[in-house]
């Protein structure tokens, strides 16, 4: 497989297309993820990087745009930490998944189960950034967030490699986690900075 150079607007408009078939037709898109054998740093680098860029740098705006003086050290680390909570909530979970799948003795590519963190998690970016730049819309990013639950579901249907009440269980396992953890990743960074000031 060629390794080939891709412009920022072919990344940006297979990210959009990507993004859209998997909120519209997840089943599929699913399965088509699948079948690509991506590896983990193309993924990285075609997706979740760039979608993290977004959320980042919306939340630096919408950090500016929502006090009264602008404060661009304070934005500026702020938008740090959303970087650095969405990077490492990625990996940490895809470790976890992977341990917990050793754990149940249930087969599973690494480059699969880094699709599956990956992918899932572009609904809390997608939510997190309009809330980031209409922080009104608060609620309605939670219940939007729902949506990735949804996504972990059909994703480890697709895999197709577990029972019905594993897959059930897994699912909110896998889907609490990727909603929760980068948000207390951030907390800790939070922590660690407010100590060091």
């Amino acid at each position: 497989m060629s390794k080939e150079a891709i412009s920022l607007g072919v990344l940006y408009k297979n990210l959009i297309g990507r993004l859209k078939e998997l909120i519209i037709k997840p089943q599929q898109e699913w399965r088509l993820i699948f079948s690509e054998g991506k590896s983990i740093n193309e993924v990285l680098t075609q997706f979740s990087l760039p979608l993290i860029g977004i959320y980042t740098l919306t939340v630096f705006l919408g950090y500016l745009m929502s006090h009264q003086e602008l404060d661009f050290e304070s934005a500026l680390k702020e938008a740090v930490f959303t970087f650095s909570s969405g990077f490492f909530g990625l990996y940490v979970c895809y470790y976890f998944f992977l341990k917990l799948m050793a754990i149940l003795k249930k087969e599973v590519k690494k480059e699969e189960m880094f699709q599956l963190v990956a992918y899932s998690s572009s609904i809390m970016y997608l939510s997190g950034s309009v809330v980031a730049l209409i922080p009104e819309a608060i609620i309605i990013g939670s219940i939007v967030n729902l949506y990735l639950v949804y996504l972990v579901w059909i994703g480890l249907g697709a895999l197709n490699r577990m029972t019905k009440d594993v897959h059930v269980w897994m699912t909110i396992i896998f889907g609490l986690i990727i909603l929760i953890l980068p948000s207390l990743i951030h907390r800790l960074f939070v922590f660690i900075s407010n100590l060091t000031v």
